[in-house]
């Protein structure tokens, strides 16, 4: 059996490798460092007074307890701290993945929106740094669109549509010192980059959002598939995310012909990515929103329920230097979403489903994924949220269609059996 080193955990990981029966294949360690902290800090209301251990200490430790373990492989699904510190110790133990420099490139959106306009101009929209006390964007007209250089699952991104607004909410999108410290740690460390200013501003991209993931393995790009971003009406919250794209077949190949052009171009190799994009029917554009070095394991069984691939088979693959096994509609399903439980209030969380009732809804649907994002006796505001909403749970489900895996979801929705109840006492508003 290899030998596999897991930083940085979620709970959607152990799940996942329990449903694949990865640890019956290989011998897996697992080591966290400061996820949920910083989650927790990113929080409507963080914990007071909270202090992270210095990454490169950390690095020494992984090191210190591994080097000599006998480790094939390192991975890690995790957006931050994870996927840096495993690009950094497959590094230093001589094993594959992305170079540390090219995944903490990609994780600066600033550095990461001039490598992509060096390489692929047309699509990439009008941007610039957004410095304390500077009296409006160059050449920007509004809405513009700021948000923090480092992000985290949307965390203070906002639309912005006056100059008053901008300056309101750059304050907003700062998301603090305790949170940039580690990666301005390792942007230097390893990137030989400063952090500089901490929020960027750009131009208002709109249409049809969309993910198109893929890998690359020895100079390489493999695309995997392209993910539709279904959003609540006129907000910048996710309610689902659906495979196959709607997208017509031809907007897929530029965005692929995008993706191959720019990870090739930024020495991105031995690891999987994902890049967020805008399709605009109106004029005809595709723009980049963002590149993220890593998986994007909310997907991973979309795929495996519509083409019989997991992608953290494929995470595992990569990393020990196997050749990926990567399958094309084979799977049990054709259509594939995952749905997003979210209020647009505030809410104290007073009953989540049990483990016994997740397995029976499991029982009745065999390969549905059901997370609690919530924690009993807890306001969702004390758990990590977009800025505008809360999410206490997602459900990913297979079927025929769109109608058929929605009105499963309602189902699965009514069973679960969350209780929230609004902080003032009143009929929470449920989406």
């Amino acid at each position: 059996m290899s030998n596999v080193l897991f930083l940085c955990p979620t709970h959607r990981d152990h799940r996942e490798i329990e449903v694949l029966g990865l640890q019956h294949r290989h011998q897996i360690h697992f080591h966290d460092y400061a996820s949920l902290l910083l989650e927790e800090l990113v929080a409507h209301e963080p914990p007071v007074g909270t202090e992270l251990a210095d990454p490169r200490d950390e690095i020494r430790r992984i090191l210190a307890c591994y080097r000599g373990a006998g480790i094939d492989g390192v991975v890690s699904t995790d957006d931050y701290p994870g996927s840096s510190l495993a690009s950094i110790v497959a590094s230093q133990l001589g094993l594959p993945g992305v170079a540390p420099a090219v995944n903490l490139c990609c994780q600066h959106k600033y550095y990461s929106r001039l490598e992509q306009q060096r390489l692929v101009p047309q699509a990439v929209p009008v941007f610039q740094l957004c410095e304390e006390g500077f009296p409006a964007p160059r050449s920007l007209p509004y809405p513009v669109f700021v948000k923090p250089v480092k992000s985290f699952f949307s965390v203070g991104a906002y639309r912005v549509g006056t100059e008053a607004e901008l300056f309101r909410l750059r304050e907003k999108s700062d998301l603090g010192a305790t949170f940039f410290d580690p990666f301005e740690t390792l942007l230097k460390e390893y990137a030989g980059l400063d952090l500089g200013v901490r929020t960027i501003v750009e131009d208002l991209l709109q249409g049809a959002q969309a993910t198109i993931e893929g890998y690359v393995q020895h100079g390489q790009v493999q695309i995997i598939g392209v993910v539709d971003s279904i959003m609540f009406p006129n907000t910048l919250s996710f309610q689902r995310f659906e495979y196959p794209s709607s997208l017509p077949p031809a907007i897929q190949e530029r965005m692929a012909d995008l993706a191959q052009t720019v990870m090739t171009g930024i020495g991105f190799d031995h690891g999987l990515f994902n890049i967020e994009m805008m399709y605009d029917p109106t004029c005809d554009s595709v723009h980049i929103i963002e590149i993220n070095p890593r998986m994007a394991s909310q997907f991973a069984d979309l795929y495996e329920k519509v083409d019989g691939t997991n992608t953290y088979e494929i995470l595992f693959d990569l990393a020990l230097g196997g050749r990926p096994d990567l399958r094309y509609r084979q799977g049990t399903h054709r259509f594939a979403a995952s749905c997003v439980l979210r209020t647009f209030e505030n809410a104290f969380v007073a009953r989540v489903p049990a483990a016994e009732e997740i397995a029976h809804l499991r029982a009745r649907y065999p390969d549905v994924r059901v997370e609690v994002l919530a924690t009993a006796g807890r306001r969702l505001s004390q758990e990590m949220q977009d800025g505008s909403s809360y999410r206490y749970g997602i459900v990913s489900i297979g079927g025929h269609n769109r109608d058929e895996v929605l009105a499963t979801f309602e189902r699965c929705r009514a069973e679960l059996g969350f209780v929230l109840e609004r902080v003032d006492e009143q009929p929470v508003q449920w989406n």
